[in-house]
């Protein structure tokens, strides 16, 4: 009878310590982690009786500009006489079109509506107003030094434009830094949110300010309303 109690004791004993080691092991294996994203956008409502758009902006940070490798000497070769041609007027290197639009903003402008065109979008018709509020945008931001869609001196787009007493049915704003005409609309071009704008069939009415300074190199505003 003793021995059996011994034995029945020693088992219990046996068990109580295993137990012991092998709880804090199953605890400390039993850790889950959860994690949780949130996206989001910043939208701009208009309180007046007009309906608004999203607007998109995209920067570009300049790398190192690269130094160019001087050209090596070639052989000139034998010239053939000929009869001396007129030497035509040298055409002005900045030239500002008759719409009153600098060099660089028709070239944006032509770009957008070729992007519209060869999506069957209606192009857009320059409007002389949105020209003035896009420059003065700009240059906002190359004078304060900052980059967004509210400007610390005029509010948001639709403020500026309310102010102007620009009327529409919607509106938008792109707006880029780029060292180039050709890489901010091709940035642009290959981002969804800006692509839309420039695509939206909505808009017929485009305002362009371009202005050199900041970081970026050049900074440009894209102003949109549709009717």
């Amino acid at each position: 009878m003793k021995k059996r109690l011994k034995f029945v004791f020693t088992l219990f004993l046996v068990v109580g310590l295993l137990a012991i080691g092998i709880v804090p092991v199953l605890a400390s294996s039993s850790n889950y982690y959860s994690t949780k994203y949130s996206t989001g956008k910043t939208y701009y409502y208009n309180p007046g009786s007009y309906s608004t758009k999203y607007y998109y902006y995209y920067r570009i940070i300049p790398g190192t500009p690269s130094v160019p490798k001087p050209a090596q000497p070639s052989q000139p070769a034998p010239s053939v006489p000929t009869q001396p041609k007129p030497t035509p007027p040298a055409a002005p290197t900045n030239p500002a079109p008759t719409t009153g639009l600098t060099a660089d903003e028709a070239k944006m402008v032509n770009l957008v509506n070729q992007a519209r065109t060869g999506q069957g979008v209606k192009p857009l018709s320059v409007n002389s107003q949105l020209v003035t509020l896009a420059r003065r945008k700009s240059q906002d931001m190359v004078n304060n030094n900052y980059f967004s869609h509210t400007s610390p001196t005029y509010g948001s787009p639709f403020d500026m434009m309310k102010s102007a007493g620009i009327k529409y049915s919607t509106a938008g704003e792109n707006i880029a830094g780029a060292a180039t005409v050709e890489s901010a609309h091709q940035s642009l071009m290959n981002s969804s949110g800006h692509r839309a704008n420039i695509l939206n069939p909505s808009f017929t009415q485009i305002g362009i300010g371009i202005v050199s300074g900041s970081r970026y190199g050049k900074i440009f505003t894209q102003m949109f309303i549709g009717l």
